[in-house]
């Protein structure tokens, strides 16, 4: 009976997966700074003494102190980096639930620009095998909180990141199904069926293919669920891939949810709901701050990523997951530390020649792996059939213009940045996302170009485009 209690307790675990900490949202979409700069257009009040957690407080006077310059909570910070937690619920045999020495289920770095206003969301998957600060432990990142509360967490992130957070921002389960109710519901585009059913994990979900529309609950099981097509079983890594992704795809729900919400009377009662369910070390002045700094960001603007990595087994036949330290590196440069070059290496990329020049592909790929896109490589030849764009016919444009198609890679700049790179004045970008494949998954995305006649074919065309590409980057700085 002592070995099921266990198997139901860590089974528990693995399936009460990923839900959005939407206090950040709350942060960062303005739904109730927008409100409140509608109608106060009021200065900041002054707030002296320490630093306390974020409590109940509902009236829009408390929400007046948000001043129209608001950056009087990070004096001297250009960016700010939060890292967030979601709890990991437990239940007794009575169901009651308890978050005593419970580990994080959700791990995020939110780095916020303050001059820029660019948010970048990076995800670190929960079974990362990795030293837990100020222990001689090494074992999966999701104990560090249970063995040191957020301290800890931030300590060892910091380890294996090399980044430090300057602040934390917690929340459970419940927090997420509060919030998503209080915007009444959100939309996502659900990629294929999901039934799924467990008492214990307190998971029920039932949804088809199609555009949905959310309440909490529903939102919760969406952003939980792990598994294929109806059920299909598949790999603990491909599991936890999938739980990040349906992170990423929540919060910009929420984002879009929030860029609509208008109502002024229900302001209130959003920050009850948002600032009664976090646990933070930033002020509520602090949080304000971002709410009416970020009030403007788009769903699309938030860059989000998840590092990548393998599984493995450990000595008892646990599961870890173990990060590819050289992307690691590349995701924390170019989310974290504004290396506007470093997502090059992220990058997969597919060369299909097209063009009358039949060493085209060659001389491409060596100019993009020269610029730093290490995964680019030479694809197979396409069918004059298989392009097709409104008012022209597929072999005219293989044979003109260069086609560059995002399949929905990490960086949206990445296809632009490819055009420069290879030296192309207009080449065709256009975005077409990966369909799952027959077991629910979605490949990973490529950018997949197909020269045409416009690819310059002088010699000199690798320094002329790398210049170009520097150009590029700079301009969108």
């Amino acid at each position: 009976m002592e070995e099921l209690s266990v198997r139901r307790v860590r089974r528990a675990r693995r399936t009460r997966g990923v839900w959005i900490t939407l206090g950040v949202l709350i942060a960062l979409g303005g739904v109730s700074i927008g409100a409140l700069t509608r109608v106060f257009q009021a200065k900041r009040g002054e707030q002296t003494g320490r630093a306390t957690p974020v409590g109940v407080f509902g009236t829009l006077n408390d929400m007046a102190q948000v001043a129209l310059e608001p950056t009087g909570g990070f004096v001297g910070k250009n960016r700010v980096n939060i890292l967030c937690m979601g709890i990991d619920d437990n239940w007794t045999d009575s169901d009651q639930v308890y978050t005593a020495h419970a580990r994080t289920d959700t791990l995020f770095l939110l780095s916020l620009d303050l001059a820029k206003r660019q948010a970048s969301m990076l995800s670190i998957p929960r079974d990362t095998y990795t030293h837990i600060a100020g222990t001689r432990s090494s074992t999966k990142i999701n104990a560090a909180y249970a063995m040191g509360g957020p301290e800890r967490a931030v300590a060892t992130v910091d380890e294996l990141l090399g980044v430090r957070a300057d602040h934390y921002l917690v929340l459970n389960i419940d927090s997420t199904k509060k919030m998503v109710d209080a915007l009444g519901g959100v939309d996502v585009n659900v990629e294929h069926e999901m039934h799924y059913h467990d008492k214990w994990g307190h998971l029920s979900i039932d949804l088809v293919p199609g555009q949905q529309h959310l309440d909490g609950a529903t939102a919760v099981g969406f952003a939980r669920y792990r598994h294929g097509d109806a059920g299909a079983k598949i790999s603990p890594e491909d599991g936890d891939e999938r739980r990040m992704y349906r992170q990423h795809i929540l919060m910009r729900a929420m984002i879009e949810r929030a860029k609509g919400f208008a109502n002024v009377a229900q302001a209130p009662h959003l920050v009850d709901v948002a600032m009664s369910t976090i646990q933070t070390d930033m002020t509520r002045t602090q949080l304000f701050d971002l709410a009416a700094i970020f009030k403007g960001l788009q769903p699309q603007d938030l860059r989000t990523a998840s590092l990548t990595g393998e599984d493995f087994r450990g000595p008892k036949g646990e599961w870890f997951y173990r990060l590819d330290q050289d992307k690691a590196d590349a995701y924390v440069r170019w989310l974290i530390r504004d290396d506007q070059t470093a997502f090059r290496s992220l990058i997969p990329v597919v060369v299909q020649d097209a063009a009358p020049d039949s060493g085209a592909a060659a001389r491409a790929l060596r100019q993009l792996q020269s610029a730093g896109y290490d995964q680019a490589r030479i694809g197979a030849a396409p069918n004059s059939r298989t392009v097709d764009t409104a008012g022209a016919s597929s072999t005219d444009l293989q044979t003109a213009t260069t086609q560059i198609v995002d399949q929905g890679v990490v960086s949206a700049q990445a296809p632009q940045d490819i055009g420069a790179v290879l030296g192309l004045s207009d080449p065709s970008v256009r975005r077409e996302a990966v369909r799952p494949n027959r077991r629910g998954w979605t490949p990973p995305a490529s950018v997949v170009v197909t020269l045409g006649s416009d690819y310059p074919s002088a010699q000199n065309t690798d320094q002329k485009s790398a210049s170009d590409a520097g150009d590029t980057l700079k301009g969108q700085d």
